[in-house]
């Protein structure tokens, strides 16, 4: 009984601290509807049949800045397939959107929602920038990578060509 009872314990105590990662590998995507910065509402739910990239990002993020150039390109090679976008950006000021895009010499294609308050970004438990999420068409989280190397391009690219191919 006692063997339980421990056992029982360290569940409970790992759900505590933890959370029930409802965000892991081959979990069903967390729901969410937000505005973009365009007004437009974004509901995931509304995008089951795709797969859709979630990144979440800020101006002050050094990675960001070699991730989003990709992201974009990724997007605009693949925008009339089952495949979308939807960056989410974290920093305290709307108007740093812009600045950054401005840096970086783009426009965001895809929508963008501001989310000053990091509601979605901890649904999601994002730890660090950029984070990217990649959901296949039934909503399940197939992919979930903080930073941006070349070696996080290449399974990036290579994740979204296997689901888009199913």
């Amino acid at each position: 009984m006692k063997k339980f009872q421990l056992v029982l314990f360290l569940m409970l105590y790992s759900i505590f601290i933890h959370g029930i990662d409802s965000q892991e590998l081959n979990s069903k995507a967390p729901e969410f509807s937000a505005k973009d910065i365009s007004g437009n509402t974004v509901t995931l739910s509304d995008l089951k049949g795709k797969v859709i990239l979630v990144d979440f990002w800020a101006s002050w993020c050094v990675p960001c800045k070699k991730s989003m150039p990709h992201i974009i390109e990724l997007y605009n090679n693949r925008a009339d397939s089952s495949f979308t976008v939807i960056a989410v950006n974290v920093d305290e000021e709307r108007s740093k959107i812009e600045e950054f895009a401005n840096s970086i010499s783009t426009q965001f294609p895809f929508p963008v929602i501001f989310d000053k308050d990091s509601k979605l970004p901890s649904l999601y438990n994002v730890e660090g920038m950029p984070t990217t999420i990649i959901i296949d068409k039934e909503g399940l989280i197939r992919f979930k990578e903080t930073g941006f190397t070349n070696d996080t391009r290449e399974k990036m690219d290579s994740k979204v060509r296997e689901l888009l191919s199913k």
